[in-house]
């Protein structure tokens, strides 16, 4: 792949996430929204055969005629996503992908007779590119990624989604991508899916990995760095819109940004995981004993940021301490919320009108601290009449944290400095750790827009990966 030194880095702009999309995604995954938390414990470092998947029940890997046989990774994905329309080929074909940094593979739905995939728009045309190539089964990119025999000359994958509700047949081919008018990178190696059933979203056909392996976008970009910020739900700022940046474009907008290690771990390199040490609700820090959220050496533990998954999940035990002083702040009756939304703590909105939500920041490594606005933690449904905590327990011991908690805040990943570093973005009201709690609701505007537009939308899916 090659990216000319004057090429500019994509500037990818997203239209804010709607109730709408947060309303089908609880009410679809209320009976299992305890599987979308990662689970890494007794991962093997490669994902061979009989290995359980993250994010799954037990979906192993099988062996295709090929050979090989190989689980991609790819924990709690997709559940709720931010999608992006780019182009691939030349001349440019419209596509779109959701956007995901658990995984590594950027691929796109291309035309094909038996495909039966819900999507608005169009797929890709190989044929009509005058660009682009096979990657060939013997080539280095493929083998790192399917470790396969060669009885073929392309490079084949199988995606199977839990359930077997949705999966992609593809095979590898590189061509030019472009992602604004000023933008074109030459020699992307995607996936071209060509068989393909199920509903990726209605929106897109593909995703876009930006995790940590080779074939991941911010790897083929050759960025060091890469940035998002996701318009909080509630936000009433006009023009406010979500974006991803790369490269010396992802770089801080304001004095109050704060750094805290960014890790990794051999169970899932595709991953980017934080070292979480404490959590204050009204300013106080709670009981939660030093090392909860460590990552283990069995590969359990530890604490993983999504993108795709809009609830957070965190430690049991944590979790507890956490409902505990939640409820005890609030002192009103609960309400059940477990069969129509998949939330634990609930309460009526009605009975909420008045009441002042405690605050609560999250404290990480170094002392890095991120104040969150109530809309972070708390969902209003209209339909079921509950506002519910978005804060589930994870009976695994890994945590993760959502795109819900990390709305208003810009966050910059240095890969090659291994640092996160972290800043909100909202300037209506400022974060509070007072004991008087947050009041409700909490509305806030965005920093003023960027350029070309996107979509925001949900599906939810696990992978396993075979070689054909």
């Amino acid at each position: 792949m090659v990216r000319p030194a004057k090429t500019k880095y994509p500037r990818m702009t997203m239209t804010p996430r709607t109730k709408q999309q947060l309303n089908k995604f609880f009410k679809n995954h209320a009976p299992d929204m305890a599987d979308l938390v990662p689970n890494n414990q007794g991962q093997g470092g490669g994902g061979d055969n009989g290995q359980s998947e993250p994010g799954s029940g037990t979906s192993n890997s099988s062996q295709g005629s090929n050979g090989g046989g190989q689980s991609q990774h790819a924990p709690a994905t997709n559940a709720g996503m931010y999608f992006y329309s780019y182009s691939v080929g030349t001349p440019p074909q419209t596509v779109s992908g959701a956007l995901d940094i658990s995984s590594e593979l950027v691929w796109t739905q291309c035309s094909c007779a038996t495909c039966d995939v819900s999507t608005s728009t169009t797929p890709f045309d190989p044929s009509l590119s005058t660009t682009v190539a096979d990657l060939p089964c013997t080539s280095t990119a493929c083998q790192d990624f399917v470790n396969q025999t060669c009885d073929a000359p392309e490079c084949t994958y199988v995606y199977m989604y839990r359930g077997g509700v949705a999966n992609t047949t593809g095979y590898l081919a590189t061509d030019t991508l472009t992602f604004d008018t000023t933008s074109r990178v030459e020699g992307v190696v995607f996936g071209c899916g060509f068989d393909s059933a199920g509903d990726f979203g209605g929106a897109s056909g593909g995703v876009i990995g930006l995790g940590r392996g080779p074939l991941s976008l911010v790897s083929q970009l050759q960025a060091d760095r890469f940035s998002y910020y996701f318009v909080p739900d509630d936000s009433t700022g006009a023009g406010a819109e979500s974006f991803i940046h790369f490269g010396d474009d992802a770089t801080t907008q304001t004095s109050h940004a704060v750094s805290t290690p960014l890790l990794a771990t051999s169970d899932d390199p595709n991953l980017y995981l934080v070292g979480l040490t404490g959590i204050k609700v009204d300013g106080k820090d709670l009981a939660i004993p030093r090392g909860t959220f460590d990552l283990q050496k069995d590969g359990s533990g530890g604490v993983v940021l999504s993108i795709a998954v809009p609830v957070t999940f965190l430690e049991e035990s944590a979790y507890k301490l956490l409902r505990q002083a939640m409820a005890s702040g609030i002192r009103l009756p609960t309400a059940n919320g477990t069969e129509a939304l998949g939330l634990d703590l609930c309460y009526t909105s009605q009975s909420l009108t008045a009441a002042k939500i405690p605050a609560v920041s999250l404290v990480f490594d170094g002392g890095a601290a991120m104040e969150l606005e109530v809309g972070n933690y708390f969902y209003m449904d209209a339909g079921s009449g509950l506002e519910c905590l978005t804060i589930l327990p994870s009976d695994s011991g890994t945590s993760l944290l959502g795109s819900l908690i990390q709305a208003g805040t810009h966050m910059i990943y240095d890969i090659r400095g291994s640092t996160l570093t972290f800043e909100s973005l909202e300037q209506a009201s400022p974060p509070s750790n007072s004991s008087q709690g947050a009041s409700r609701p909490r509305r806030s505007s965005a920093p003023p827009p960027r350029s070309p537009v996107v979509i925001a939308h949900f599906f939810f899916w696990v992978v396993v990966f075979m070689v054909l």
